[in-house]
């Protein structure tokens, strides 16, 4: 079996994110969907152009990579 992504940690974010959260999320210093769990649900709803559609996009991303995103 083929890994998909070579590095541990290094899963990319999804490719359908709109624009305004990409650049909410590089100025956050999120490059990974590993770089969200730190932050939290809250945290990340909270940050400019993170809609509820890009949340959901985001968690699907992670349930397929087995990671969790917390509440706070």
């Amino acid at each position: 079996m083929t890994r998909k992504f070579p590095q541990p940690g290094s899963t990319p974010l999804p490719a359908g994110l709109a624009a305004p959260a990409r650049r909410s999320l590089a100025h956050a210093g999120v490059e990974t969907l590993e770089h969200l769990v730190p932050l939290g649900q809250r945290r990340l709803a909270a940050m400019p152009g993170i809609c509820p559609r890009t949340l959901a996009q985001l968690q699907e991303a992670m349930d397929e990579r087995g990671l969790e995103l917390p509440a706070g």
